[in-house]
């Protein structure tokens, strides 16, 4: 009869998997489809048209929604204010996914859509809300009340 138990999972390690890997999609969706390819795949181009939500045309709006997904991604790789991190890319997550199904609900039954990639992201962002510590500050240090 084997008496060991399996050593406790690491709430740190759980944090910084789920943190990186929804940094890490954010990066390669604003960066491969939204401004390497936002020429190449014109589904994405006329999604926005459609929404009528651009400005000055539908391809600048894709590359600049592509550097803002850059940037969200780099802050939640690099761990910056962690908790408000997470809460903006889900909440753009379900933004983004509103405007999906408000302008073309069909996408929302593609097998490989993001639907179930945004149910990851979602789960990936509550972990690392309910495990990152309340009160830090942008730099990921706590507020010191040394003046």
């Amino acid at each position: 009869m084997n008496t060991q138990t399996s050593p406790e999972p690491d709430p740190l390690l759980i944090k910084l998997m789920a943190r990186v890997s929804l940094g890490l999609v954010w990066i390669y969706e604003g960066l491969v489809p939204k401004i390497l390819f936002v020429h190449s795949l014109p589904e994405q181009a006329e999604l926005v048209r459609h929404s009528g939500i651009y400005w000055p045309t539908p391809e600048i709006t894709l590359i600049a929604l592509g550097v803002a997904q850059v940037i969200a991604g780099v802050i939640l790789v690099a761990g910056w204010a962690e908790r408000r991190a997470v809460l903006v890319a889900t909440l753009g997550l379900f933004l983004l996914i509103a405007l999906v199904a408000i302008n073309r609900p069909e996408m929302l039954t593609d097998p490989f859509g993001a639907l179930a990639k945004d149910a990851c992201l979602v789960a990936c962002g509550a972990i690392v809300w309910m495990l990152a510590p309340v009160g830090r500050d942008m730099g990921g240090h706590f507020p010191s009340n040394d003046g």
